[in-house]
């Protein structure tokens, strides 16, 4: 299943718990626009603290999710952010997300509640994602 990925979920995974069973599944093809990652590292002492991880772990596991994750060079779908932006009103912030994901015609993978409301784009929870791929999910 091809999604794309949220900065929060992938946040969410590394501070731990359950999202990093789903991050590892095969069932998941998982894109994101190029900009995560710096996004990611801006708060990665926030992180760091949240998941009481040490460096080195916290550096191991952000090299896992760099692996999982492909990344897509925004010049792909720079031609869809005018669209993203119309689906997204006033905060535009996550307009290379829903761009990648009008880009490839897949779903995204949010905690956005305004995103998953939206008839434009089919957003799913990490709940759906897992009953997606029938992984058990606690």
């Amino acid at each position: 299943m091809l999604l794309v990925v949220d900065a929060n979920i992938v946040c969410s995974a590394l501070v731990g718990g359950r999202l990093t069973d789903l991050f590892l599944s095969q069932k998941l093809k998982l894109v994101a626009p190029e900009l995560i990652f710096e996004e990611l590292k801006k708060h990665k002492e926030e992180l760091k603290q949240k998941s009481k991880l040490s460096e080195e772990e916290f550096e191991i596991l952000l090299a896992i999710l760099e692996r999982r994750i492909k990344i897509i060079p925004m010049d792909e779908f720079v031609d869809l952010f005018d669209e993203a932006e119309e689906i997204l009103e006033e905060h535009i912030k996550d307009a290379p997300y829903v761009a990648l994901a009008l880009k490839l015609k897949c779903s995204f993978w949010t905690y956005e509640k305004r995103l998953l409301r939206t008839k434009k784009i089919k957003s799913l929870t990490t709940e759906e994602v897992a009953k997606e791929i029938k992984q058990f999910f606690i």
